[in-house]
């Protein structure tokens, strides 16, 4: 016992150090990205080659990265976590965080995966249901009681769920299993959830009204990182329903193509997301190209798989009728605050980056309109309803948003729309919804990616 107590004190003590690593290294390769862009710039306007500060820390970012990529190649073999290709930052950080929950002794799990089940019963015909409400707000605040606790010893109420004492364990039960249930058990579960919940509850449990959608129910807690073989029989990926949020083999720093003199006229253009092109070809001469790639090799015949780019106040499709001012501020996972305006898309797409928090002001001020918002946290639940200015989320606690919703307020609210729609983990796009209505999921651990705001003028 004393043993393993002195390996997970050094287990834990390893990952902190390749965290803190991993977090030094996230802060300084997209300002590095940006500078190599702009000297790449200066080569090809100016002939200025890149400064020798620059070219030094170039290469202390690709050491820093082999070394970071071998430590965790160690971690994953201790660990005995499955990995595939390691080529970029993102490659390395879904690779300690796999490593980080396999590799994790936490005798609450089984209790926090019982309340993940509980937390995804919803109701056929009423998504509010109210006695369902009073036990998913019961399983919340154990959730967080027992993912919050420190010591070692499981609380009394996390025990009497794994051993099926607990009322919220019946509920489940008899979702789950009552068909399956013999007369003696259904009435002692029945007795059990009706003293605690009330008859309305069992009664929609014993007409099938409670479900558990089979994508929420619990699963393998070991994790798999995707193998190079596995991407490579993948097809059409930008096309599918479910969108891959990492690919092991796609998040490579893009390159930077300089032109030196135009291109063949005939030349087929460059279709590839992850290749940026400073200026446009001019046509009839030869094209030399100046290419700066970090240290990084890549197999010759790599799958090409699109992956969309980060996507910050993209302007796309913004929305026509805007006659509002807003200044969004979006806290996002990796990059800290972002701010952004009314019908600017206020995230990232395709990268796996969470949305944290965000807070919205009415910018310039409009008499007699205010705005008021909420939000649901992973883990946490939902937020009350937040007056404009005031964070809705948490910072520095890598806690996903899965949903919000905004809504009107003062004499003028009458007057205006505000409507807003969401990027959400393996669903794309959602739909545009309107003064107060909930946007995302609840539940389902899917983080929100991005969101779009704007208020418009009734017409």
């Amino acid at each position: 016992m004393t043993v393993r107590f002195y390996r997970n004190n050094s287990m834990e003590r390893t990952h902190h150090n390749f965290l803190e690593k991993l977090a030094s290294l996230s802060d300084n390769f997209p300002n590095l990205g940006i500078r190599l862009s702009l000297a790449a710039k200066e080569l090809q306007n100016a002939g200025t080659p890149p400064s020798e500060s620059l070219l030094e820390e170039l290469m202390a970012y690709c050491k820093n990265f082999a070394n970071l990529k071998d430590q965790g190649l160690k971690l994953a073999q201790t660990s005995q976590v499955s990995t595939g290709a390691i080529l970029s930052f993102t490659d390395l950080e879904n690779l300690i965080k796999a490593v980080t929950k396999t590799t994790a002794s936490s005798t609450s799990q089984p209790a926090l995966d019982i309340l993940n089940q509980i937390l995804a019963i919803a109701h056929q015909e009423q998504p509010e249901f109210p006695p369902l409400q009073s036990v998913k707000t019961q399983a919340q605040q154990l959730y967080q009681i027992i993912s919050q606790a420190k010591s070692e010893k499981l609380p009394d109420d996390a025990q009497a769920l794994i051993e099926d004492r607990h009322p919220l364990s019946a509920v489940l039960k008899l979702v789950k299993q009552g068909k399956n249930l013999d007369d003696e058990q259904w009435l002692e579960l029945e007795e059990k959830v009706n003293a605690t919940f009330g008859k309305k509850l069992t009664l929609a449990i014993s007409r099938g009204k409670l479900t558990i959608p089979n994508d929420s129910l619990s699963t393998i807690s070991r994790i798999k990182l995707p193998a190079l073989e596995e991407l490579e029989q993948t097809k059409n990926i930008a096309s599918q329903a479910t969108n891959l949020q990492k690919s092991t083999t796609t998040n490579l720093p893009p390159l930077i193509v300089v032109p030196s003199g135009g291109g063949e006229p005939n030349q087929t253009p460059i279709d590839d997301p992850d290749i940026i092109i400073l200026e446009e070809p001019t046509p009839a001469k030869p094209l030399e190209e100046i290419i700066i790639v970090p240290g990084v090799e890549t197999p010759q015949n790599s799958p090409k798989i699109e992956r969309p780019n980060i996507m910050f106040g993209e302007t796309t499709n913004k929305p026509s009728g805007i006659s509002v001012g807003l200044k969004v501020i979006v806290h996002i996972q990796n990059m800290g605050d972002r701010s952004f305006a009314a019908g600017e898309y206020a995230g990232t797409r395709g990268q796996g980056f969470r949305v944290e928090a965000f807070q919205i002001n009415i910018e310039p001020p409009i008499p007699g309109l205010n705005l008021e918002y909420m939000a649901n946290v992973g883990g946490v639940g939902d937020t009350p309803w937040l007056q404009a200015g005031k964070l809705a989320g948490e910072r520095g606690r890598a806690r996903r948003l899965e949903g919000f919703a905004m809504r009107l307020t003062g004499s003028q609210a009458g007057s205006y729309d505000i409507c807003y729609t969401a990027h959400v983990q393996n669903m794309g796009d959602s739909a545009v919804y309107r003064n107060g209505q909930y946007c995302g999921t609840r539940n389902k651990s899917l983080r929100v990616e991005g969101m779009k705001v704007w208020i418009e003028r009734k017409s």
